[in-house]
């Protein structure tokens, strides 16, 4: 990187920054605009340019999307390495910043499922339920469906029926369709198979629960 393009890219973040500390309300749409305009960027290797420099200014929405092309191979040559890179960029909590400072929670969720499905290395099911759980944390439903199933089924973790019960509770309120139904039915499933005193504890985490937020 050339000492003036660090020097730009340096103002840029403290800008960024400095704005987004103080207008946290604005700050997703903030990010989400500069975005989505380097996703307009017609030609993919001036879009992916705009996407890395944005990176470089601590955008972690445009992270997580220049994570989403490198897994795809929109437009580049599909690398999974760089595809973890940026969506750890992204996922990664930062008590720093005034927004996503637990960690941008879709970014969580898309490193979870390479994890999970070993996109890019050995499957690592309890890598992949600690992203999951982050991203759960802050009330993306994928997140809570997904880790409802895991621990339910064990699928490549230790069968957790409690973990299941809370978090087949907790996005059985929010689903609807087939998947709300599936949801009860682990939650229920789970239900039956808890001692009192952990049902009622774990029910009373599940009605005072409210998702993470900055």
């Amino acid at each position: 990187m050339s000492t003036w393009k660090g020097i730009k890219i340096f103002f840029a973040a403290s800008v960024a920054a400095f704005w987004l500390s103080h207008n946290a309300i604005g700050a997703e749409s903030f990010l989400k605009d500069e975005t989505a305009k380097a996703l307009a960027v017609a030609d993919p290797a001036a879009r992916v340019k705009a996407l890395d420099d944005l990176v470089d200014a601590d955008n972690v929405v445009a992270a997580m999307e220049l994570g989403l092309i490198y897994r795809d191979g929109k437009g580049v040559p599909q690398d999974y390495a760089k595809a973890r890179k940026f969506l750890k960029n992204a996922a990664a909590p930062n008590l720093v910043r005034m927004w996503y400072k637990y960690g941008f929670p879709k970014a969580q969720y898309e490193l979870a499922v390479m994890l999970r499905d070993g996109l890019g290395g050995k499957a690592d099911a309890a890598a992949a339920v600690s992203w999951f759980e982050k991203a759960a944390d802050q009330g993306l439903l994928q997140a809570q469906l997904d880790l409802a199933q895991l621990y339910f089924n064990g699928t490549g973790i230790k069968r957790d029926l409690e973990r299941a019960f809370i978090w087949a509770s907790i996005a059985a309120n929010s689903a609807t369709g087939d998947t709300q139904k599936e949801m009860e039915r682990i939650r229920d499933l789970s239900q039956k198979q808890l001692d009192p005193a952990k049902l009622a504890r774990d029910g009373a985490f599940v009605k005072n629960w409210k998702p993470r937020a900055g």
